[in-house]
Order: C-alpha cells, then structure tokens, then sequence
C-alpha cells in the first residue's frame, strides 16, 4: 500500500477552473481541466490586431476590490497598467463627461444638490468593506434591497440620478437598477472610485500563463456529458472529445465545476444548482470616431439611447483609426448610428456574461449537496474576477484540508 493523492477533476478553463488547478498542482495534486472549446480563456478571451487587444469579456481589475486576483496576477508576473476615470466616458444622449470628480461637476448634466448627493453616495461606499473572506455584515442588510431602492430611499436620488448614474453603474453587472442587489451595485459602484489596472496584452494574459504553467494538465475540445457518484465512492466521469465518436469514461475521487451554467441538472443528475446569469452581446470593429479618442472606456445610459449601445473599450491607432470593442444592451443594438460606418471584426456573441444577485437571494456557496463535488465562479457573493479566484481558492484548501487530515491509503496500481 502507498498514500497518494487523490485524482481531481476540472470542467472549465476560465480563470476560476485555471486558477483552482494552479493551486492544487502547487500542492502537488493530480488535476486534469478539461475545456470543450479549442482554447482557455472563457469570458478572458482577447483579440488582438494590429499590436492592440481586445478584451471579449473582463475589461480590467481593481487591486483593491479584487485582492485575491491581484495577488495571482503579480505571483504571475502579468505585466499591467493603471486606468485613468479621466479617460472613461459616460455617454448620457449626446453628451459626453469623463468619470472622475471635475468632468461629473464640470460637465453640467447635474445641479449642484445632484452633484453633492453623488458624492455622498460615495462616501458611504468609501466605509464598506468588500473583501469576501471578512464580509462586512452592512452588505447583509443593503442586500434586501434592490440598488434602485436603497439609492432612491436611502439615499434621496431623483429620477434624473437614477437615469445618468445608477442605471449605467449596474450596467457593470449587465442588469438594470431594479433587480440587482443593492450590496453588488455598490460594489460595482465603487470601481468608480479606487485604482484600475488592465494587463497589457489583455485579460487572456493571465489565463494564458495559467494554462503554460499547468504544463499538460488541460484537455480542449472535450466536454463532459455526464457525472455519476459511483457506489464506493467518488465518481464516474463521461467525457465527448470533438472529432471522436467513442465517448470516454474516467474516475475522479473530486469533480470541480467552473463552466459559469446556469444549471447542472443535465451533467449531474439529481443536483440542485442554479444559478441566474445575465447575458450580452458584443462586437469588436474598426471605426473612425475622433469624438472618442480622449477615452479608453465607454459607457452609454439607456437613457435617451436609441442605439442600444451598452459600451466598451476603444483602442486607438496612430493613423486615426480605433478599434472597438462594445457590448450591446440588446441583439439589435446599431453601432453605426454612434460610431458611423463600421468594419465589423469579430462577433462576441449573445452569451453568459455575469451572475446576476436578486435582493434577498441566497448566497450560493461553493458546496453542493453532493461530496466532492463543488462549483466555483462568479457567483459568490459579489460577482466579479474576485470571487471566480476566491472561490478556486477556498475548493482547494478544502480539498488541502481534507487529504490532510484523513491521510487516505489508496491500493498500488
């Protein structure tokens, strides 16, 4: 007899299934990802043309409200660089103000009494404590609220600040004032006010070297079909690799979900994990739009906006020319009529974009009914990068914990 570890199972590599496998490869685990498209990356793919990336999904990250994706990402040596609110862009119809403080009060869309509400907004956003792992117990209580709510009666806004400020912040979220949490909305507020930083050759960097450091250890093209809990423990794992028509069956003492579904029902049978995820629909084209070249970031209210443009990045070539990457708050959004004619690259395509928190909703932890199986992601508490690596984090101390403390004896092959 010997004392091996036990054989851990992966499904997803995007920055949460990546990040799980990195840490229990670092202690020595036995981890296989598996990845049904041709590439990692997930919702950190970026394009890149021209010397310019593109990020697909993530736009960037805030040292301070994403501590644990901080520390992965300098344990990396991803390089990156600071974001400016001066070059962020809040597009309310046809007027246009940088996010920092003097564009806001310079920018004559709010009254002095509106500007100074504003302010206090953040001020008490300032007080909060956002780290996941010593949870501020105020968020329990804004999280019976919905944002709309708590900024209308706790806070006095108008219409008019709900319209040009609030909807387009939980627009971070891809989800309008009245059905996201008021804690997460916060939380996407206060990105608006702390240090942002972008790698610099796009989120997918840091997936990237994930994936180069696993060395071997992610399977693509293959998707998995079906978990079953085998009698004496552990479980049986089907798996589809494109191209081939034999199905394969393989056994996993831990089965780790990071595919960002909404539903595992298919998968596991006989599982009770749900999960509800806003989408969106992006695309990345080549425009001429000078009336945005003093920005890096764009973001358009629905109010007054005919175009269904939700916003994005812009990165802009020494010849004049831009290249864009914008979502849409709807499939029909027309980006000519803001950015005039267009060079369509590629589509990012109507898909999952975040978990969205409802007031009142349960949290959803990382456990599931069934032992040895968990589920990491976006949807811990604040849906974010930080709780995609906070999550990967916690499964596999729990998994560190756990083979510690039974010591478990497995048969020689």
């Amino acid at each position: 007899m010997k004392t091996n570890k036990p054989k851990i199972a992966i499904f997803g590599a995007g920055i949460a299934g990546l990040s799980c496998a990195y840490f229990l490869k670092n202690d020595g685990y036995d981890v296989t990802v598996y990845e049904k498209r041709p590439e990692v990356g997930g919702r950190f793919a970026t394009f890149e043309t021209e010397g310019v990336y593109i990020n697909k999904g993530a736009l960037m990250y805030a040292p301070k409200l994403n501590p644990h994706f901080t520390s992965l990402i300098n344990e990396l040596r991803i390089e990156s660089e600071q974001l400016t609110l001066s070059r962020f862009a809040l597009i309310i119809g046809d007027k246009i103000t940088g996010l920092n403080n003097f564009a806001m009060f310079k920018s004559g869309l709010f009254s002095l009494f509106d500007y100074l509400k504003w302010l206090k907004l953040k001020r008490f956003i300032r007080r909060l404590d956002f780290r996941l792992e010593s949870y501020d117990e105020r968020l329990d209580e804004l999280h019976q609220y919905s944002l709309q709510e708590f900024c209308e009666k706790k806070m006095g806004f108008n219409k008019k600040l709900i319209d040009y400020i609030v909807q387009p912040f939980s627009s971070f979220g891809y989800i309008d004032p009245p059905y996201i949490a008021a804690d997460h909305g916060l939380f996407l507020f206060a990105y608006g006010d702390t240090e942002l930083r972008v790698p610099i050759k796009g989120m997918s960097a840091v997936t990237d070297e994930l994936h180069n450091k696993l060395n071997g250890s992610v399977k693509l093209n293959t998707s998995v079909k079906v978990v079953k809990q085998n009698r004496k423990g552990g479980f049986s794992v089907v798996l589809e690799e494109k191209g081939k028509a034999a199905l394969v069956k393989k056994n996993y003492d831990y089965c780790i979900f990071a595919t960002g579904q909404a539903s595992l029902n298919r998968i596991v049978p006989g599982i009770d994990f749900q999960i509800p995820i806003t989408k969106t629909r992006g695309l990345i084209f080549e425009a001429q739009c000078p009336q945005f070249h003093p920005y890096d970031v764009l973001l358009f209210s629905k109010y007054n906006n005919s175009h269904g443009i939700h916003g994005g990045e812009v990165k802009h070539l020494p010849d004049g020319r831009s290249i864009c990457g914008i979502f849409l708050y709807h499939p029909k959004g027309d980006v000519e009529k803001v950015f005039g004619k267009v060079k369509i690259l590629p589509k990012v395509g109507w898909s999952p974009a975040i978990t969205l928190i409802p007031p009142k909703s349960a949290v959803r932890d990382v456990a599931t009914p069934i032992p040895n199986l968990f589920v990491i992601g976006d949807f811990y508490r604040l849906p974010c990068i930080e709780s995609c690596v906070y999550t990967a984090k916690r499964v596999a101390e729990v998994i560190a914990n756990r083979n510690e403390m039974s010591n478990v004896s497995y048969p020689s092959p």
